[in-house]
C-alpha cells in the first residue's frame, strides 16, 4: 500500500502552508550554496535502472524478470521465486510500511499506540515515538533481510502528517511540536534500518533529507547515510483509492511535486516517479502509460506507471511483453494435462514464443483479468462447460472490451446471448458429408450422421469467413471466423482422434488458427538448439536391468547395454535404475551382487550421469485419472510392498546414494525419471525437487512418417506454480514397437522422428529415449546402434539430460521486455540459452551467436541477459556482421566477454565430445591461447578463411582461448 499522495502533497491550513514555504525556502537556499562544493553532488539525476511496484499475488516470476529491480510485498513471494529473480540479477525489495500499521506487523505490535487513520486506505496511523512499534519494524525488517531481500523500500512516510493536520489539533504550537517529534522518530527508525538493511527506498519523505545538520558525504540531513532513491507519487496522474477513480493532477501540483524531486537530485539521490494510468482501455492505455513514463524519464526521473493498486505490471524504463496466452479446461471433466488447452493448444503457443496458461473455469470466481500479461484467450470447451455462471460472465466481459484477443475452437455457447456477442447464430446441425471451402483439408472431415456437428451462419454482414463448411444438402456454415475481438475455428476443423489413436488437425493451424490469436511476433525463448546446434540428449530408464540377452551369451540387459551402447558411444548419457529390480530386497535377490555390480560399472563411466527411476516403478501417480483396467497392477509386484510416494523418490534416491558410496564412486544423483504414466502431481513433483533433482518423462509425443501431426507433438512442459515437470522430447521405444511386442527394430524409426520435429520447424532437440531392455535382442540393439549412427553424423550439440531440464524448466519462467526509448528487446533468464530470431537486425554483446537454422535465425547468449533488436531483414551475411560471432559448437559456452580498452574477447567453454567450432566475422583478428593450458583441450584451427574460423580438438573437456581484434593492419 503506498500512501494516498493526494491527501498529503500540500497542507490545506493556510498558516501551515506559509510555515512549510518558508521552511523549503530555507532548505532550498543550503542546498545550492552547500551542494555545489560536494565532490558528490550533481546537478540532474539520470534514472539508474528500471524498476517495477507489484503487489498483486505471484504465481511466477516472468514479468518481473522485465525489471532490473522490483518492489514486493515480502508475504506475496516464496523462496524459490526470490531465488529465481536473485539468480537473475534482480534486485528484490521488500515492502515496509512505516507509519501505517500491516497485517503482519500488527500481529508484532501488541499495544502500540495509534495516532490516527487513513481513511482513504482504512489503516491504522501508528505514533513514530512509540518504542513498542520502533521495536516491531526493526524486527520485521531483520526478518525481511535474513530471507534474502536485497533491500527495504519503505513507505508511509509521511501518514503521520494526516494524523497531526489541523483538523485534528487546532493549536499550531502543540502540532508543530508533535510533527518534530513523529518527524525524529522517523529519522531515528530509518536510521536503525540502515544498520540492518543498508539499500532502502524511500517514499516520500523530503524532508527527512534536509532535516539536522549533515557532518558527511553519505549523510543527508538528519539521516546517516543516503537513501538509494526516494519515490514520489502522482507527478501528472494520480489515483483516489477512497473512491477508485483515476485522476490529473494540476500543473501547480505537478510544478510543486518536481521542485521536491528537484532537491532531492541535487543531493545526488535518484527519483522514482510512480504515475497511474487505469488499464481499462487496454491496449490504448499501454500506449498511454509509455508515453507517461517517457515523459517522466525525460524530467530526469525512473518511470513506473501502472495501475492505481500496483497490482498490474507496469512500465519503467523497460516493461514486460504480455507473453501469456489464457485458455481454460473443466476439472469436473477431465485435468488439465488431459484437456485440449495443454495436449494441443500449449504447443503452438510454445512454439510462438509465448507461454499457455490453462486454467480451471471453476477457479474464475477468484480470478482478476489483467491485460497487462495476457496476449490472448482461447476457449476450447465442450458446450456444456459454457453454462458455468462464472465463465459466461468472463466471456462476456472480454468480448465486451476487446482488450485482448478471444479465440473460441471447436463447440459454441450455447446461450443465445453470447452467440449474439460472437455476431453468429445456430442454424441447426449439418447433415451428411461435410467439404470445406476457403481451407485445404489436411484430413477427411467427420460425418455428421456419426455424431451431430452444430452449423453456424453469421448474424451480420460486417465480417466474412474465411473458411466455409458445406454439407450433402449443400448448407454452409462457418468454419474460420477472423474479427476485430479474435475469431472461431468451428467444429469439427479442430483436433480429431481417427483410428489407431491417430490424432489430427483438420486444418493447417498455424496457417489459420494461431493468426486469430493476433499474437505478435517476438524473440522466441528456445530450449531445443545450444550454440546454435540442434541438442542431442540421450536417457535410459532401468526397466528390465535383469533381464537376460537374446544374443547368445545370457547377459543381463544392463551389462548389454554398457556394453554396446555406453562404452562405444562416448555422448552424454542420464542412465537410471528401479531399486526394486537390482537391490537385494527386491525382486530378484540371487542376482542383487551382480546386478549392482554393473550398475556401479555403469555410473562410474565419465559420460553417464546418475538418475533414480522409482523403487517399484509405479505405473500411476495420480488417483485422480480413472484407468479401466490395470494391466501390471499398480507397481512391480515387490512382496508385501504397497506403493508409497515417499518411498519411491526419498528412498530409490537414498539407495543410489548409498550403493555409490559403498562403491566409491563420488558422483551425485542429478535427474529422477517417471515411470509407467509418468503424470505426477503437483505435490508429487515437489518431492524430487526438495532433493534438489531434476525431473523427466511423459508427455506422449510420437510422430513418424506415416503418422505426422502437430497435434501428436506434447509441449515441453506441465507446468504448475510451485513445481514443473519435464516432458521427454520424444517417447521410447515402447511405441516404435506396439508396446514392445513385434519389430524390436522399431525404434530405428526414431531418425524419422527427430527429422520432423527438427525441420521445417525446429519443435523439439534430438532426445534418445529407451530403456535397459532394449539391449535384450540383436534387432533391437541394431535399432539402438543405427539410431547413435545417424546421430553421431548430425550437427548437433550433445548435453545431459539435466543441461536439458535446467533450460526447460526455465522456459516459462524467462522474462521478455521492451524499451520505452528505442526497438530493444530484453530477455532474462535462469536457464534459457537460445533465441529463435525470425529477422535480425542487430544484437547486443550479450548474444555471442547467430546461426541460421531451418525456421529463423538462432541467437546464443549466457544468462540471464540479452538484447536483440528486430527488423524486417531476415537476412544474415557473415561478411556484413560487426564483431566476432560463434555460428555453430558441440559445446556449451559458458563465458564470452568482451574487453572494449583491449578489443579483445575471452573465450570458455565445455564440450561433453571432441570438440567443433565456428565462428564469423573474424576478419581483422588472430586467435590467442592461453599461456597456461593445463587442464585445457588442444586446439587446432582448421578451415580458416579471410572472414570464418574453425577450431578443433581430438578430445572433449573444458576449452578457452581469446580473439584479438586489435591487429595492425599493416602488421
Amino acid at each position: 500500500m503506498l500512501i494516498n499522495s493526494k491527501q498529503v502533497v500540500k497542507p490545506n491550513n493556510l498558516l501551515i502552508q506559509l510555515v512549510l514555504k518558508t521552511y523549503w525556502v530555507l532548505c532550498l537556499s543550503f542546498l545550492l550554496v552547500v551542494l555545489p562544493n560536494l565532490a558528490i553532488a550533481q546537478s540532474t539525476a539520470k534514472p539508474v535502472s528500471s524498476i517495477g511496484f507489484y503487489y498483486g499475488a505471484i504465481d511466477s516470476v516472468r514479468e518481473l524478470l522485465a525489471y532490473e529491480r522490483v518492489v514486493v510485498n515480502a508475504e506475496a513471494i516464496n523462496e524459490r521465486q526470490l531465488a529465481q529473480l536473485k539468480q537473475a540479477e534482480v534486485q528484490v525489495y521488500a515492502y515496509l510500511s512505516v507509519g501505517e500499521r500491516s497485517e503482519v506487523l500488527a500481529g508484532i505490535s501488541s499495544g502500540a499506540k495509534v495516532l490516527g487513520e487513513n481513511l482513504a486506505w482504512n489503516a491504522a496511523i501508528m505514533d513514530l515515538t512509540d518504542t513498542r512499534w520502533q521495536q516491531a519494524i526493526t524486527t520485521h525488517a531483520t526478518k525481511l533481510v535474513e530471507k534474502g531481500f536485497d533491500g527495504l523500500f519503505l513507505d508511509t512516510l509521511d501518514s503521520y502528517q494526516i494524523a497531526l493536520d489541523a483538523d485534528q489539533i487546532s493549536n499550531l504550537v502543540e502540532r508543530n511540536r508533535a510533527w518534530e517529534a513523529q518527524q525524529q522518530a522517523l529519522i531515528g527508525i530509518i536510521n536503525q534500518l540502515f544498520d540492518i538493511a543498508p539499500q532502502l527506498i524511500l517514499n516520500r519523505g523530503f524532508e527527512l533529507l534536509v532535516a539536522g545538520k549533515t557532518t558527511k558525504d553519505n549523510q543527508v540531513g538528519g539521516l546517516h547515510q543516503k537513501p538509494l532513491a526516494v519515490v514520489a507519487e502522482s507527478l501528472f496522474k494520480g489515483y483516489d483509492a477512497a473512491n477508485d477513480l483515476y485522476f490529473n493532477r494540476t500543473p501547480d501540483d505537478t510544478a510543486w511535486l518536481q521542485q521536491q524531486l528537484e532537491l532531492v537530485q541535487r543531493l545526488g539521490i535518484e527519483t522514482i516517479v510512480i504515475d497511474y494510468v487505469s488499464s481499462q482501455q487496454w491496449p490504448t492505455a499501454l500506449q498511454e502509460r509509455i508515453e507517461l513514463a517517457q515523459q517522466i524519464m525525460a524530467m530526469g526521473h525512473t518511470p513506473y506507471v501502472s495501475n492505481g493498486l500496483l497490482t498490474e505490471f507496469g512500465v519503467s524504463t523497460f516493461y514486460p511483453v504480455a507473453r501469456r496466452v489464457l485458455s481454460f479446461f473443466d476439472s469436473e471433466m477431465l485435468l488439465k494435462k488431459q484437456s485440449d488447452c495443454h495436449r494441443f493448444l500449449a504447443t503452438l503457443v510454445e512454439y510462438q514464443g509465448y507461454v499457455p496458461e490453462c486454467m480451471d473455469i471453476h477457479q474464475l470466481d477468484s480470478f482478476s483479468f489483467d491485460p497487462s500479461r495476457y496476449a490472448a484467450v482461447v476457449y476450447w470447451l465442450s458446450q456444456s462447460s459454457f453454462e458455468q455462471t462464472e465463465l459466461q460472465q468472463f466471456v462476456e466481459e472480454r468480448l465486451a472490451s476487446a482488450a485482448v484477443p478471444s479465440v473460441f475452437i471447436g463447440e459454441l455457447p450455447d446461450s443465445d446471448a453470447l452467440l449474439q456477442q460472437l455476431g453468429v447464430k445456430r442454424k441447426g446441425d449439418y447433415k451428411g458429408k461435410l467439404t470445406i471451402l476457403g481451407a485445404e483439408a489436411k484430413y477427411r472431415l467427420p460425418a455428421s450422421e456419426i455424431q451431430p456437428i452444430a452449423r453456424y451462419e453469421l448474424a451480420t454482414k460486417d465480417v466474412t469467413a474465411s473458411v466455409t463448411l458445406v454439407d450433402d444438402y449443400d448448407q454452409q456454415g462457418i468454419g474460420i471466423l477472423k474479427t476485430e475481438w479474435g475469431g472461431i475455428v468451428a467444429a469439427p476443423l479442430e483436433v480429431q482422434e481417427m483410428l489407431g489413436d491417430r490424432l489430427r488437425w483438420t486444418i493447417d493451424p498455424f496457417m489459420h488458427v494461431l493468426p486469430l490469436l493476433q499474437l505478435q511476433t517476438i524473440p522466441v525463448p528456445d530450449i531445443t538448439t545450444e550454440s546454435g546446434q540442434r541438442i542431442l540428449t540421450a536417457h535410459i530408464d532401468g526397466d528390465g536391468f535383469p533381464s537376460k540377452t537374446w544374443t547368445g551369451d545370457g547377459i543381463f540387459a544392463g551389462q548389454s547395454v554398457l556394453d554396446n551402447i555406453l562404452k562405444p558411444y562416448k555422448l552424454p548419457h542420464t542412465v537410471s535404475i528401479i531399486e526394486g529390480e537390482i537391490a537385494k530386497h527386491g525382486l530378484y535377490p540371487k542376482d542383487a551382487a551382480e546386478l549392482e555390480r554393473i550398475a556401479l560399472a555403469i555410473f562410474s563411466l565419465d559420460n553417464v550421469e546418475i538418475a533414480s527411476h522409482t523403487f517399484s516403478h509405479p505405473f500411476f501417480w495420480d488417483d485422480r485419472v480413472s484407468v479401466q483396467e490395470k494391466m501390471y497392477g499398480d507397481s512391480l509386484a515387490i512382496p508385501g510392498y504397497e506403493v508409497d510416494y515417499d518411498r519411491e523418490v526419498f528412498g530409490s534416491v537414498s539407495y543410489i546414494r548409498k550403493l555409490l558410496t559403498n562403491g566409491n564412486i563420488d558422483k551425485p544423483v542429478r535427474v529422477f525419471l517417471w515411470s509407467g504414466m509418468a503424470d505426477p502431481t503437483a505435490e508429487i513433483i515437489k518431492k524430487t525437487e526438495q532433493l534438489g533433482l531434476l525431473n523427466v518423462n511423459g508427455g506422449n509425443t510420437y510422430v513418424v512418417n506415416s503418422n505426422f501431426s502437430i497435434a501428436q507433438v506434447y509441449p515441453h512442459l506441465n507446468w504448475h506454480t510451485d513445481a514443473i515437470q519435464v516432458y521427454a522430447p520424444l517417447m521410447n521405444e515402447n511405441l516404435f514397437t506396439e508396446l514392445w511386442s513385434e519389430n524390436f527394430h522399431g525404434f530405428a524409426r526414431a531418425i524419422e522422428s527427430f527429422k520432423l520435429l527438427g525441420e521445417p520447424r525446429r519443435y523439439k532437440p534430438v532426445g534418445i529415449y529407451y530403456h535397459m531392455y532394449s539391449g535384450i535382442y540383436p534387432a533391437s540393439i541394431k535399432a539402438l546402434q543405427d539410431v547413435y549412427d545417424w546421430a553421431l553424423q548430425q550437427p548437433l550439440t550433445p548435453l545431459y539430460l539435466s543441461d536439458y531440464a535446467i533450460r526447460a524448466k526455465s522456459l516459462y519462467e524467462t522474462g521478455l521486455a521492451r524499451s520505452i526509448t528505442d526497438e530493444r528487446w530484453r530477455v532474462i533468464s535462469t536457464g534459457v540459452r537460445s533465441l529463435r530470431l525470425p529477422a535480425v537486425a542487430a544484437v547486443s554483446d550479450s548474444v555471442y551467436g547467430l546461426a541460421q537454422g531451418p525456421d529463423g535465425y538462432y541467437g546464443s547468449f549466457i544468462p540471464p541477459h540479452a538484447e536483440i533488436w528486430l527488423a524486417d531483414s531476415s537476412r544474415m551475411v557473415s561478411d556484413t556482421l560487426p564483431r566476432p560471432l560463434l555460428t555453430s559448437a558441440n559445446a556449451m559456452i559458458s563465458d564470452w566477454r568482451y574487453s572494449p580498452a583491449q578489443q579483445q574477447w575471452a573465450v570458455r567453454g565445455h564440450s561433453y565430445v571432441p570438440l567443433k567450432l565456428s565462428m564469423a566475422a573474424v576478419s581483422g583478428c588472430e586467435l590467442l591461447l592461453p599461456d597456461d593450458a593445463q587442464g585445457l583441450l588442444e586446439l587446432t584451427m582448421i578451415n580458416q578463411t579471410a572472414r570464418t574460423w574453425q577450431l578443433v580438438s581430438e578430445q572433449a573437456g573444458e576449452f578457452a582461448f581469446r580473439i584479438n581484434c586489435a591487429v595492425d593492419a599493416s602488421s
